[in-house]
This record gives structure tokens, sequence and C-alpha cells, in this order.
């Protein structure tokens, strides 16, 4: 995709927001159709304080956050819109247009950056990223129903064929279980954060008197590894480490 059609997409994605109102969150919700009806009328951030309180009120949905990162794009709150849409593809793993808008944000950041760093597990329970956890939840129990009917035929006729797929199926399930398992601890678990301020340094310790080792800039989207008071280690992906404030990270 060049860079004029992904432009493009990107703000058509950005208008047709409030299309999606009465599809996507199931029963329509007078607040989400209020904050979509203030988008369409340019009032952003009145949008961005009625999506937000979705969010507070437990609305937790992928397509929110992306509408959500829309309104903060509109109001030119980078860093927000960047955090959004990351939350919103998390949710959505296989939405294009999610992914086309987060990474026209980026683009727009001084460091376009996006340090997202993967599981280690990813690399073996490698399709997990492209499902998310209802997703896997509901082939999970699909998997259960079918290895139970699958063993009762079994028992009442033990044939080669009825063993195999008994045994094929005890497999699947097992990975299922696994898989899902994962993706619930990967959605639990937000290990990344986006830059706020206009420039932060990043210390050798968790404390302003350590070494400056370089510096991100706003909405630069980085990983954050671990946590000690109020401070986070965030890791980019050419290997430099170091730590900010909590309070310098959107999270």
């Amino acid at each position: 995709m060049t860079g004029t059609q992904l432009k493009l997409k990107v703000m058509l994605f950005l208008g047709m927001t409030a299309l999606w109102s009465g599809t996507v969150f199931g029963e329509s919700s007078s607040q989400i159709t209020q904050a979509n009806q203030l988008y369409n009328q340019n009032q952003f951030q009145e949008a961005v304080e009625l999506y937000e309180q979705a969010l507070a009120e437990g609305k937790t949905n992928g397509h929110l956050y992306f509408n959500l990162g829309n309104a903060y794009f509109r109001t030119g709150n980078l860093a927000r819109a960047v955090l959004n849409y990351a939350k919103a593809q998390n949710l959505l793993p296989r939405d294009e247009d999610v992914e086309a808008n987060l990474e026209y944000a980026v683009r727009q950041t001084e460091d376009q950056l996006d340090g997202r760093k993967a599981h280690l597990l990813e690399s073996v329970l490698f399709w997990t990223r492209d499902f998310n956890l209802k997703e896997h939840t509901r082939a999970l129990l699909w998997l259960n129903l079918a290895f139970w009917v699958t063993m009762a035929v079994w028992l009442h006729i033990k044939t080669q064929a009825s063993r195999s797929a008994r045994n094929i199926l005890l497999g699947l399930l097992i990975l299922a279980l696994m898989s899902t398992g994962f993706r619930g601890y990967l959605e639990s678990r937000q290990n990344f954060g986006v830059v706020l301020p206009k420039t932060i340094d990043i210390h050798s310790g968790w404390n302003t008197d350590s070494t400056t080792l370089f510096q991100l800039h706003q909405g630069a989207l980085v990983s954050v590894s671990q946590e000690k008071e109020q401070w986070s280690e965030i890791e980019l992906p050419d290997g430099k480490k170091g730590w900010t404030q909590n309070s310098s990270l959107a999270r």
C-alpha cells in the first residue's frame, strides 16, 4: 500500500466512525450513539469525553477504542490516538482499518516508533495473535463439544477410526486450551505504553540522578518490560533499554 493510498483509506475511515454505532456494540448505547453524533458534528473533544466515559463504565470493546482513537486523532492528540489504536488492535487483531490508522498515526510522530515486543511464546503459538480472546474461547468450546461427542462414539464403537478421531480432537482441545489461556494472558497484561510529553529522557536507573541514555518523543509506542516504584523500564526493538517515570507514559 502506497503512502497516498494509506492516507486516503485512513481519512475515509476516520469519517465513517458513526456508521458503526448500531452494529458494533450489539445493543445500541445512547451514550455511544451521542458520542458518534458529536463526532459527525466535528465536536471531537466532546466525543472523546463520552467515549472515555463509556470505557470507564466497563464498555470495553475494540471498536470503541478505535472510535476513541479516531476522535483523539481529530483533536490533534497523537499520543492518545496511537494508544487507543494499539488497544483496538489487541482486540481486533485482523482488522485492516485499525492497522492502517495505527500505522498512519505512528508515521505522524517524531520517532515513528512502534516498539511493541512479541512474547517469546508467540513464536510457538504463532496463531494466537490472529484471534482475540472471544474467538479463542468459542473455538475451545466447540472443540470440547466435538471431543466429548467423539469420545461417546468411541465408547460405543471402538474402531481404529473412532480412536484416531478421539486422539486428534484431544490434541486439538489441549492446544486450544493452551492458546486460549495464553491469549487471555496477553490481553490482561498490557505491556506497552505511549510517550505523553513532547520529549522525555530515558535513564539508566529508576531515579532522575541516573545517566540519561537517550530521548523519546510524544507518541512513541514502546514495550514496558518491568516496573519499580513509580518508574517503568522500556525496551526498544533495537535492544536499547532504559527507565522513565510512569507519569510520562499513557497505558
